[in-house]
């Protein structure tokens, strides 16, 4: 093999490892995604905690009424 052979070789390599990677996620990305993930875990705790209270204050004023 000439070094044209291999220098065409080596392109052939560097395109396919490129395009088999080209999608895969970064470590920024899974990072982003972990702070999302963490972000609406969060907001589902306060949307069940709110929906604990409003259950507490409907079933006192349920209490009340009857």
């Amino acid at each position: 093999m000439n070094d044209a052979q291999l220098d065409d070789l080596k392109q052939f390599f560097v395109a396919t490892v490129s395009q088999a990677t080209a999608n895969m996620a970064t470590k920024q990305d899974v990072a982003r995604l972990e702070k999302r993930v963490d972000d609406l875990d969060l907001k589902l705790d306060t949307i069940a905690e709110s929906l604990n209270d409003h259950e507490v204050r409907i079933t006192r004023l349920e209490q009340r009424a009857a």
